[in-house]
């Protein structure tokens, strides 16, 4: 039986409370079959992914959405480390500021636009085997805070292309429906074709845009808004041709033939659920998925939320997903997710996780690289914020950047230390 848990928000806010999808024992066939561009279709400044045993794409769902006072425009931290009842200038003895989640940065809470920042999330994903970023994208819809998390985005996008990964789309298209019914928004439709031309006209044409099956790769976060082959067909009328488009599990008969596969989360039945859709579910073109656990904050946050969670098991619960999704069938693995603090589902360097995550993808996916590398990014992010001002150092910072991103690491220590 299909199944999915529709989670809500908290008011109008841009915050994605887990729309997430079960899976059901279904007597059928598995049918999964991607092709994958080459390599030197993506060129850019920099050398492309690291090698790795595992011959998968490996992609990092990624939010940016996080504001700091530096980044916000208004002085003030953002929604997404404050939620309704956390104040992030309150800070303990031990340096750690109060925010909206249960886990700490290691670098702290930051802007998801600042360039710093950026740089080191890239450069840990590209020495821990990740080829890119699937990046959160809330539509182009002026409300909320939703046009700063494009620009956001697009400060992301910039770095892919300079740090040699690739990017792709996870349109929300729910933010449709919070707009119409907030009286914003009066055609969804044309609103969702109008977000549709953007990103035809700003992203698809990239070098660095992930490609499946010789069409861009888009994904959908639902259908939450849409549910019917006729909506997504007028939809993607934009298009003159149409993406390898995929929805959430157990979904993509709302989108009809506009489908071409579909993407598993995080759900309750955990591994239950994520062994049934890679061996039952028919759909075209499949993704595989790993996460550390669940824990929300949402509701000890104020904005209400899922009441149930997944153990961590240290990193134990994110190596056996990956391991999961490394023997199946999914050309392409999605890493669930880099940074969404509030479900308490981030992979990236944290308090209490360390680089644990990181060095397990490291370990599994067969990279070449150890914790000492992701710690020389570290040590570059250091740097950045302590000679901030002093162009000649920022130079050379450029070059040491310039150097990791071509895995030139023993230029890059030398210059870092």
């Amino acid at each position: 039986m299909d199944r999915a848990l529709h989670c809500s928000r908290p008011g109008a806010m841009n915050n994605r409370d887990s729309l997430l999808a079960v899976s059901g024992l279904l007597a059928t066939t598995l049918v999964t079959g991607c092709s994958f561009e080459p390599r030197e279709s993506h060129a850019s400044s920099a050398e492309l992914g690291v090698t790795k045993s595992v011959d998968k794409k490996v992609y990092a769902h990624m939010m940016p959405w996080f504001e700091d006072p530096s980044t916000s425009g208004n002085g003030a931290w953002g929604i997404h480390w404050t939620m309704a009842n956390q104040n992030p200038n309150v800070v303990d003895g031990t340096g750690r500021r109060q925010i909206a989640s249960y886990y700490y940065p290691l670098i702290g809470p930051y802007g998801s636009s600042d360039p710093a920042v950026i740089e080191y999330q890239l450069l840990l994903m590209k020495y821990s085997g990740i080829d890119g970023v699937l990046i959160d994208w809330p539509g182009k819809i002026q409300a909320w805070d939703y046009p700063k998390n494009v620009q956001n985005a697009e400060a992301i996008i910039a770095g892919t292309a300079k740090l040699g990964l690739e990017f792709g789309i996870v349109y929300e298209d729910h933010n449709v429906a919070l707009a119409h019914d907030a009286g914003i928004v009066g055609d969804e439709i044309g609103a969702a074709m109008n977000d549709m031309a953007y990103v035809r006209d700003n992203y698809f044409w990239r070098p660095n845009y992930a490609r499946v099956n010789g069409a861009p790769l888009l994904l959908d976060f639902g259908p939450q808004t849409f549910f019917d082959s006729g909506s997504w067909s007028a939809i993607f009328s934009v298009f003159p041709t149409k993406p390898t488009f995929l929805t959430l599990w157990y979904q993509s008969q709302q989108a009809g033939a506009n489908a071409q596969g579909e993407f598993p989360w995080i759900y309750s039945d955990f591994v239950t659920g994520l062994q049934n859709f890679y061996a039952y579910r028919p759909v075209g073109v499949k993704l595989g998925v790993a996460y550390p656990g669940f824990n929300t904050f949402y509701a000890a946050g104020g904005w209400g939320g899922p009441g149930w969670g997944l153990p961590y098991n240290g990193t134990g619960t994110f190596s056996q997903t990956l391991q999961l999704a490394a023997n199946s069938s999914a050309g392409v693995i999605q890493l669930a997710t880099w940074n969404d603090y509030g479900e308490g589902t981030m992979i990236e360097p944290t308090r209490e996780f360390g680089y644990g995550f990181l060095t397990a993808l490291q370990q599994i996916l067969g990279v070449g690289y150890s914790q000492n590398e992701l710690q020389l990014v570290d040590t570059l992010l250091h740097h950045r914020r302590q000679y901030a001002g002093n162009g000649t150092r920022q130079a050379q910072l450029d070059a040491a950047s310039s150097a990791l991103a071509n895995f030139q690491v023993a230029q890059a220590e030398s210059i870092l230390n």
